[in-house]
């Protein structure tokens, strides 16, 4: 009997770490570390009829009992450098941050900017997109090259120029296409910036909106919607000749601590106070305290232009691309709502304008170079647009500025209401809204198709490279795969 108890209290507290600390239930995960370890695993897999999910093992990630999980976080090498061109070919488990560093030392950059989660390359060619930085694009216009392992274990190289289907599924693709091995990067000369905080009044943010989003490079905006107050971050690019500080030791110690002091109380509002909305509400005005502190010790101080933070918070929260001059009825809107559910309203909202030139420039380069290649005019070989895959979010026929807003308000942890995200959901679509991909997101082929206007188009290359569906996804839950009927079929019905 005591035996029983103690091992009830045990998993009690198990689960209750697990749940504080965001750990996946355990799955089977293999950990190749070169190409040969990662060929012998798709060998055995497709002989044996197994299904495996590539990760790049920063994105946080549910994978179900039983799942066979592929981690290449192992696969971490830096393979060329080309100071030259301005390219940098590295292994797909390398880290955002690790390779910013690697190129810090000879002041080259990748064209990313703003808050960026730390994820793998791999990660960022799975899930990336639109809303990752302050790119409208993310990674995938930047990318000269990629190498692939097959589903059917063959080695391929592709690129936008050559093979835009296939780097057209691949981008956004959810690691369901094919099993990347390396990358080639375009990279762009290092611009320090200077960031500039202040608190505001959500008011005059809204009735001001369109003069202040005109006075940086890009902003930031940090907003808990029981408040008035919202932080605003502008960011401008400095020049050669600017006297700009950066940080001292101290006051990055100090950055650092109110930022892991903010997502402590974070995950401890969201795992025990959820259901609470008073005490809710006093920790997420807590965390906000805690967020302006780290802006304070940021303003004013050059900085380099990506602030990398954790993955594990923000690709677990929701994020959502909508233009620009629509952030402020919906920012009203979100009020409005906070206050008929006051639930689950745990933690502020963050905004982060989206810098789209490079869109603009990608569509002219797609309709004037990879569209045009005569060996992709059939139109039964849908094309993609460069830098963004089939399954990227993007705005119908809009190269304006943008907006990202994120917010995890409807964790799976906290039981949401479903009536509750349909609004808040509803909210968002109502402004033009598109939600980008982020971790643990529950998907079917009927929602896809009815938000990526490409998806039958994905599915076709799927369909291609991998018609026995030996790889799967393991960045979100549900069914993402819908073989396509042939007219074989549907003559046959």
């Amino acid at each position: 009997m005591k035996t029983s108890l103690w091992s009830s209290l045990v998993a009690t507290i198990r689960s209750w770490l697990d749940r504080l600390l965001w750990r996946a239930p355990p799955a089977h995960t293999l950990y190749p570390k070169c190409v040969e370890d990662l060929l012998t695993i798709m060998t055995q897999a497709r002989d044996n009829g197994t299904t495996v999910k590539v990760v790049g093992g920063a994105c946080p990630t549910s994978p179900n009992q039983g799942d066979i999980v592929v981690s290449l976080q192992y696969m971490d090498r830096l393979l060329g450098l080309d100071t030259t061109n301005r390219t940098v070919k590295v292994e797909p488990g390398m880290k955002l941050s690790t390779l910013s560093s690697l190129l810090g030392t000879i002041n080259l950059s990748m064209d990313l900017g703003g808050r960026v989660p730390d994820l793998t390359v791999l990660d960022c060619v799975a899930v990336g997109g639109p809303g990752l930085g302050c790119g409208a694009t993310g990674l995938g216009s930047s990318i000269v090259q990629v190498e692939v392992v097959t589903a059917r274990g063959e080695l391929a190289s592709w690129a936008w120029d050559t093979h835009t289907r296939q780097m057209g599924g691949l981008v956004g693709g959810l690691g369901m296409l094919a099993v990347v091995i390396s990358v080639t990067i375009n990279c762009c000369p290092v611009v320090m910036v200077s960031e500039i905080s202040y608190l505001s009044s959500v008011r005059e943010v809204v009735d001001t909106w369109s003069m202040v989003h005109r006075t940086s490079n890009h902003q930031q905006i940090t907003w808990f919607p029981f408040t008035e107050l919202v932080i605003i971050t502008h960011t401008s690019s400095l020049d050669k000749l600017s006297f700009a500080s950066c940080q001292s030791r101290l006051f990055m110690f100090l950055t650092e601590a109110s930022e892991w002091l903010a997502t402590l109380i974070r995950r401890v509002n969201i795992v025990c106070f959820s259901s609470l909305p008073m005490l809710s509400s006093v920790l997420a005005r807590v965390q906000f305290i805690s967020l302006w502190t780290a802006a304070r010790y940021r303003s004013d101080h050059a900085h380099h232009p990506v602030h990398f933070l954790p993955p594990s918070h923000i690709m677990r929260g929701t994020s959502w691309l909508l233009p620009l001059d629509c952030l402020p009825p919906l920012l009203h809107n979100i009020s409005t709502w906070s206050q008929a559910n006051p639930g689950p309203v745990t933690s502020p909202i963050f905004i982060q304008t989206v810098v789209s030139d490079s869109m603009a420039q990608c569509e002219t380069r797609s309709r004037t170079s990879s569209v045009g290649s005569a060996g992709y005019r059939s139109q039964h070989a849908p094309q993609g647009v460069h830098g963004q895959g089939y399954l990227c979010p993007r705005l119908g026929g809009s190269v304006g500025p943008l907006a990202s807003v994120w917010y995890d308000w409807f964790l799976p942890e906290t039981s949401p209401d479903p009536l509750q995200v349909s609004h808040l959901e509803g909210l968002f679509h109502q402004v033009g809204g598109v939600r980008c991909w982020g971790a643990e997101r529950l998907v079917s082929p009927l929602l896809l198709s009815n938000t990526y206007n490409q998806y039958k188009d994905w599915c076709k290359v799927k369909g291609e490279l991998d018609p026995e569906c030996v790889l799967d996804s393991g960045y979100v839950q549900g069914t993402v795969f819908s073989k396509p009927v042939t007219r074989v079929e549907v003559e046959g019905n």
